[in-house]
């Protein structure tokens, strides 16, 4: 296993513990590493089983009691029943339902809150996901429903991603096809072979590799020369810029977010 595909492995480890849980529950203080929590007895408490993504509690009707950000400058919103908070929902679905502090919610839209909720956990994960490296569409349907969530919300979260240009394969496998030709020593077969490992259709990743050959074929020699003056090789496009902390940018899933809560009733 080389270098990047070390980093890759750390970074998709990282991406699983960054996306938002569901914040139906009131966060709770961490326990310390490597310890199981303890009761106030002292007693070891065992772990409950991992929720699934998408798994929010049944909202219950009621009177909203508060609306706030979920963190400063974020774009998802907290909303509170009867002082319990319930759902996360963004600005744009707070305006489509009406929701405002003293407002009552029936059933019905009780209802609706819990089932945006949900498909909003799934959609934030994916953007996670995608902060991390640019993926390919079934990696990404793949990784979600690893994490539990259920296959409509999947399709929801997969959709709008497209629709914003966050996800697309074929950008992918062009922009992959490019680095590794250009980086060398790697053959048009091992290529092929990644993609389709990393979810690449054959008949996308075949036409992305032509197209890449035959632009790299055109101005070959004038790369090479650049390159070797610069001692440069092309950086993995699949891998999110790096940090002297290994993290991924804090900002950019934040800024994907705000990118994407225009126009939806899934953001």
């Amino acid at each position: 296993m080389g270098v990047w595909e070390d980093d890759e492995a750390a970074a998709e480890d990282r991406a699983d513990n960054h996306a938002e849980g569901d914040v139906s529950q009131a966060p709770s203080a961490p326990a310390r590493r490597g310890r199981a929590p303890s009761s106030a007895s002292g007693a070891r408490t065992e772990r409950g089983p991992r929720k699934k993504l998408g798994d929010v509690e049944e909202v219950p009707a009621g009177r909203v009691t508060a609306i706030h950000e979920r963190r400063s400058g974020s774009v998802r919103y907290l909303v509170a029943i009867d002082g319990r908070p319930v759902a996360t929902v963004s600005a744009e679905l707070i305006a489509e339902l009406g929701l405002r502090v003293g407002g009552s919610v029936d059933v019905v839209l009780a209802q609706r809150l819990r089932a945006e909720s949900s498909r909003l956990a799934v959609f934030d994960k994916a953007i996670d996901l995608l902060a991390v490296r640019a993926r390919s569409t079934r990696d990404l349907q793949m990784r979600l429903r690893r994490a539990g969530a259920a296959d409509a919300s999947i399709a929801a979260a997969i959709e709008r991603l497209q629709q914003l240009g966050f996800l697309d394969d074929d950008a992918y496998a062009r922009n992959l096809a490019r680095s590794r030709v250009l980086s060398g020593g790697v053959s048009r077969r091992r290529i092929g072979q990644e993609l389709q490992r990393r979810g690449v259709s054959r008949e996308v990743a075949d036409g992305a590799i032509a197209e890449t050959l035959e632009e790299v074929e055109l101005d070959e020699e004038g790369r090479r020369d650049s390159r070797a003056r610069s001692g440069c090789v092309p950086c993995d496009p699949t891998m999110p810029p790096r940090r002297s902390s290994g993290s991924m940018p804090s900002w950019l899933g934040a800024a994907m977010r705000r990118m994407s809560s225009r126009g939806s009733s899934v953001t």
